[in-house]
């Protein structure tokens, strides 16, 4: 009898999977118009996973103060609260992504805006000695390191 060994970023040893390849992921396949809401619908928003798990945690953590198991409460508090910074973090990574996927767009549009005799007359003229274009906001601050 084999055993197959399945990991959160893979499928079968050896096979890596993308969650847009397998059509069940549907943050993983979201147009980037969608991507904003989408991840705040599925991962920070009030009935995200992050809320979902959060509420499992306070209660297993309720759970084992009734039945004395003092020492997993204490554990689960603590996992309860560094859930509540990484939902933090997520949110702001969220805002983040969105706005640099504005910024893209906006981008994107115009130079699409831009005529075909002006695209035509600039790439006869070389390399453009206009500005370049502004870098998109990082994040408005680093991620917490892994305990």
């Amino acid at each position: 009898m084999s055993s197959t060994v399945l990991r959160a970023d893979h499928g079968p040893r050896g096979n890596a999977r993308t969650p847009a390849a397998d059509g069940n992921d549907p943050l993983g396949a979201a147009r980037p118009e969608e991507f904003e809401e989408l991840f705040s619908t599925i991962l920070d928003a009030d009935f995200g996973a992050v809320a979902r798990l959060h509420q499992a945690l306070e209660t297993a953590s309720e759970w084992c103060r009734e039945h004395g198991v003092r020492g997993g409460a204490a554990e689960l508090d603590v996992l309860a609260e560094r859930l509540t910074d990484l939902g933090e973090e997520l949110h702001l990574v969220r805002e983040g992504a969105g706005d640099e996927i504005r910024f893209r767009s906006h981008r994107a549009a115009a130079a699409a805006r831009t005529s075909p005799a002006a695209s035509a007359r600039d790439a006869s003229a070389g390399p453009s000695a206009a500005t370049p274009t502004p870098v998109p906001p990082g994040p408005v601050r680093p991620l917490p390191r892994s305990r």
